[in-house]
């Protein structure tokens, strides 16, 4: 299902066997229930502002959902009434929120004290592709609210906010180089699920001087969503920039998508360091960019896992809880790796030495 016609006949051509194909403009809850109520599961990659509205159209329409949007909404206040409808909701479940919550309860569980836990995450051209380093693969008015939503990050073990797109380091990674990463509000439900953790962070991965750009669009109001009047007409900034964003931020280069993952803590007597590392790129053979595999196969992944009744509902079930659990964490890098999406992991253990 999808608003656009041209969309709906690009799907047609990708797939071999029968299904049929709605063009539908969703506007409110109603409208995505009638789309659900027919169906026995779905996956969701609408943009952020229908997440909740879906959220409740599954609970509504008792079907299983697998969902991709990147909502302001906290999923986990709806896990009462998804667990009455005797449904399992999987939020969050792309690459990253998705894959890299999978990575962090991975790590989470396998540690009996965790002292950091840092998520890197970003999509972007393999190459920098002027003005901004950065090419639009998905949703621009989610791709702005990652650079504006305040973002809520776990400090001396309590939840602080802090500015979005700030204390940008450099990171390297191997088989890409030097990257920037700057603070986003991507750890979402881990705030709540995984307990005990002194420092926890996300920062989003863009090549170098990428937020600096980004950040001289705030500062002159070019990401606002307060509207102002422009010759007699009220127009919100921000849409302008994200519908400019579609226009201009296109081209054909080839993307990739790179996730790191790296927790330190202890497990008996031992301090750990665990990395989880992966690096996708644009597939040659099927001309898809790597930011839609990668999303497209975490999210059918966590669908098998629901569908096969492995996901520990009904409710709402967030990645990092299924990676808590080391079969179904093994399952979904099992079924990505089929697509040629590869985890890595290191661990790395050293004898703690006790302060005197």
């Amino acid at each position: 299902m999808d608003s656009r016609k041209e969309a709906l006949e690009d799907a047609r051509k990708l797939l071999n066997h029968k299904v049929e194909l709605v063009q539908a403009r969703l506007t409110d809850e109603d409208s995505i229930y009638r789309i659900m109520k027919d169906v026995d599961a779905a996956v969701s990659a609408l943009p952020g502002r229908f997440g909740k509205l879906t959220w409740l159209a599954a609970i509504r329409a008792g079907i299983d959902l697998v969902d991709v949007s990147y909502s302001p909404d906290d999923p986990l206040s709806l896990h009462v009434q998804a667990k009455e409808a005797g449904i399992t909701i999987v939020p969050d479940a792309g690459v990253a929120p998705g894959l890299s919550n999978l990575m962090a309860g991975r790590a989470y569980a396998s540690l009996d004290e965790v002292y950091s836990l840092r998520i890197y995450a970003g999509g972007i051209p393999e190459t920098p592709v002027p003005p901004l380093g950065y090419l639009v693969t998905w949703s621009p008015e989610d791709l702005i609210e990652e650079y504006v939503r305040p973002v809520r990050v776990i400090k001396d073990g309590k939840v602080v906010v802090k500015e979005p797109v700030s204390e940008v380091e450099k990171v390297l990674i191997p088989g890409v180089g030097e990257l920037e990463a700057f603070l986003t509000d991507g750890l979402r439900s881990m705030l709540k699920t995984l307990k005990d953790v002194k420092e926890m962070e996300e920062k989003t991965l863009r090549w170098p001087g990428h937020a600096e750009k980004i950040n001289l669009l705030k500062t002159l109001g070019y990401l606002d969503m307060e509207p102002v009047e422009a010759n007699g007409s009220k127009v919100v900034p921000a849409l302008v920039t994200a519908n400019l964003f579609r226009r201009r931020l296109k081209g054909d280069s080839k993307d990739m998508t790179v996730l790191l993952v790296r927790a330190e803590g202890r497990r008996g007597l031992d301090r750990v360091e665990i990395e989880y590392r992966l690096v996708d790129k644009y597939d040659e053979g099927t001309g898809f960019f790597s930011v839609s595999r990668t999303t497209a196969f975490a999210a059918t992944a966590f669908l098998k896992l629901v569908s096969e009744g492995a996901v520990p509902g009904p409710g709402v079930v967030p990645p990092e809880v299924i990676g808590m659990d080391d079969s179904l964490f093994s399952s979904v890098a099992e079924w990505i790796s089929w697509r040629g999406i590869r985890i890595v992991e290191r661990v790395t253990e050293a004898r703690e030495v006790p302060s005197l």
